[in-house]
């Protein structure tokens, strides 16, 4: 489930100006440098064609920024915001009449940024719209009017993606993690293994590396093949751990790090079997 923010009513979502695209999707932390790449240079970068009428921005690596209407948000009985759709549907009913250029090409793009957020684990921000709305179902409907336009503060979520349909179900608030292991109460904030002073030396383990491993693992442990326990709020847990410690001078790298439940990762550390299962441990990483 995603994390909730202190979320306000729909109504209070509502846009109450017109901020320019260029200007939001800048703000949402996406590269607009190219934006300026057009006969009128930077001085035509916020009504360059080939971005200002589109519905989705996409920066491999870092996020997505989608145009959502707000009429067609929800508010749930539990406070909770969210979007249903089916952008792939939309983009077949335009084709179908004879208007997959621009309307339909669009909505596809919309679509594949859903899939392309999902498997790169990217960031999902949304710009929300008011206006008038062109009825999709109305075959003679004109092109819709955006009159106002802001960014929505608070990241969204992916909660539901089906890809034989392309239905979605996108929720307002950050997504809580799938998987979590026994640094995440107090997760480390990054970087390489280094050693500091904390009643002897311990080494900063970076939360990339414990991430990848765990989604790698998908929920089970990676040696007996287990299902991790779930937590209160819906995380699967197992434990990671380095196959080769760091302490004897290996790197904290993901085909060094193997995720175990927690009994197999107290034998891996007190086990009287523990080398046997070091060699065993490397093998499975290394299929993996």
């Amino acid at each position: 489930m995603p994390r909730q923010p202190s979320t306000p009513s729909l109504a209070a979502l509502r846009p109450l100006r017109k901020d320019r695209v260029i200007d939001l999707v800048r703000a949402a932390g996406l590269d607009v440098s190219d934006w300026s790449n057009s006969r009128r240079g930077e001085a035509g970068a916020a009504t360059n064609p080939k971005y200002c009428y589109e519905w989705v921005f996409v920066e491999p690596g870092a996020a997505i920024v989608l145009n959502l209407w707000h009429v067609l948000l929800e508010e749930q009985a539990d406070g909770c915001i969210v979007h249903r759709g089916n952008f792939r549907e939309d983009a077949e009913t335009q084709f179908a009449r004879g208007r997959g250029s621009p309307w339909g090409v669009r909505a596809r793009r919309l679509d594949a940024a859903l899939q392309t957020a999902l498997q790169d684990n990217l960031a999902v921000r949304v710009i929300l719209n008011a206006g008038v709305r062109r009825d999709r179902d109305d075959a003679e409907a004109e092109a819709s009017k955006v009159e106002l336009r802001a960014l929505d503060p608070e990241p969204w979520s992916i909660a539901a993606y089906d890809v034989a349909t392309g239905a979605h179900v996108l929720v307002r608030g950050a997504a809580a993690p799938s998987f979590v292991d026994q640094f995440s109460i107090d997760a480390d904030i990054g970087g390489p293994a280094v050693r500091h002073e904390q009643t002897g030396f311990v080494f900063d383990r970076d939360p990339k590396v414990r991430e990848a491993v765990l989604k790698r693992a998908c929920g089970r442990c990676e040696y007996c093949d287990q299902p991790g326990f779930r937590r209160a709020d819906g995380a699967v847990y197992l434990e990671t751990h380095h196959i080769v410690p760091l302490h004897e001078g290996e790197s904290d790298r993901v085909d060094n790090v193997i995720a175990l439940c927690p009994n197999d990762h107290r034998e891996a550390h007190y086990g009287e079997d523990a080398a046997s299962l070091r060699l065993r441990f490397i093998a499975i990483v290394a299929e993996a």
